[in-house]
């Protein structure tokens, strides 16, 4: 049974998921993977490295989604298509909201049951707002990349 604060979070995550793929359709294909001086990461790399965090995390570490992270390759990666970074962005919501639609209030008071070193014994409601928040700042970041890219700023 999901609880109203599971729906709050599939709403938000709905929301930023939607404009995750929007910013990837926006961006031209030659500037997916373009690294301008001072940035760190690509479009392509900050979208595949969103989905790997919901995937393991919420799709895996509370779901049945057996998904196997590779964060490393998650920046690494430079060959994935537009497509192909659509079509995870799908996958993603779809096993987010799968696991989010089994959890309830009492599981949201639970220990989160994989978490990095810095957030080791913390709940699952913590937890979910922790990766909401997380996917709303990457796609914060990624947005104003996709924008520099557009207006000439690339390296």
């Amino acid at each position: 049974m999901t609880s109203k604060f599971t729906a709050d979070i599939a709403e938000i995550v709905v929301r930023d998921l939607g404009a995750l793929a929007q910013e990837v359709e926006d961006t031209p294909l030659k500037d997916l993977w373009e690294v301008p001086e001072g940035v760190k990461n690509s479009v392509g790399t900050l979208a595949l490295h969103l989905c790997g965090n919901l995937r393991h995390f919420i799709g895996h570490g509370l779901g049945e989604d057996d998904y196997e992270r590779d964060r490393q390759a998650e920046f690494e990666r430079r060959d994935a298509s537009k497509e192909e970074i659509l079509q995870e962005i799908e996958r993603t919501q779809a096993t987010t909201l799968a696991a989010l639609a089994d959890l309830s209030e009492k599981d949201m008071q639970r220990d989160m049951p994989i978490t990095p070193p810095q957030h080791e014994g913390r709940s699952v409601g913590f937890f979910l707002v922790q990766l909401c928040c997380h996917l709303s700042w990457h796609r914060g970041q990624l947005n104003y990349l996709r924008r520099m890219l557009k207006e000439g700023g690339g390296g």
